[in-house]
């Protein structure tokens, strides 16, 4: 994917809402990291499709990401957690411009503790924070519990799931995170994915029923 075709798709796609416009030009000017137009309108469709009624999301930053999802899955109860307290206080006021603040519970906190203790099940998981786990102990213990409280037929979504081509030889730790969740999407007999090579590469999987 060169950049001139990366621009090209882009320019495919229909003008964002005022706030999605916003948070991109904000990560443009402040390098805070968001899954883009192309991988943000991806999630919509495919919430679009398989209309959940309760999402999960690891790693919410300013909120980009979780805008998508519930735009494209209006009637679905969405819980997205952030470490970071000063992007999770941005990621609030987001929700509350795009008039989401009744749908959308922010929880401040690590995002592996909080998915330790959680339960019931979630129709839709989107996992964001491949680069950002520790190492792939965590990673691989991120998978079952996500794993663990997907409902069958429910999807599970990664982003950076290509690491630009780092996954061909993993030197750094988030590359190799990146490697150990696609090789336990791979492995996991309950599970029917691919990778999509769209921006950083997007993990899809199903939990056969």
């Amino acid at each position: 994917m060169t950049p001139e075709l990366e621009a090209y798709l882009e320019g495919l796609l229909r003008p964002r809402e005022a706030v999605l416009a916003r948070l991109e030009r904000e990560a443009e000017k402040e390098g805070v990291p968001i899954v883009g137009p192309q991988v943000g309108t991806l999630l919509y469709l495919l919430c679009a499709l398989q209309r959940p009624r309760r999402i999960l999301e690891l790693g919410c930053a300013t909120g980009y990401s979780a805008l998508w999802l519930a735009r494209g899955a209006p009637e679905a109860a969405l819980v997205t957690i952030e470490l970071d307290p000063r992007r999770a206080e941005r990621a609030r006021r987001s929700f509350k411009e795009a008039g989401l603040e009744g749908r959308v519970e922010l929880v401040e906190g690590d995002a592996l503790e909080y998915i330790e203790k959680a339960d019931g099940q979630f129709d839709l998981v989107f996992n964001d924070l491949l680069n950002s786990f520790p190492d792939e102990a965590a990673v691989a213990r991120a998978f079952e519990r996500c794993l663990a409280l997907l409902r069958p037929g429910g999807l599970l979504i990664a982003d950076n799931a290509l690491r630009r081509g780092e996954v061909l030889d993993p030197t750094s730790r988030g590359g190799r995170n990146v490697v150990r969740y696609n090789e336990l999407i791979a492995r996991e007999s309950r599970l029917r994915g691919l990778i999509i090579p769209l921006r950083d590469g997007v993990s899809v999987a199903r939990l056969e029923p």
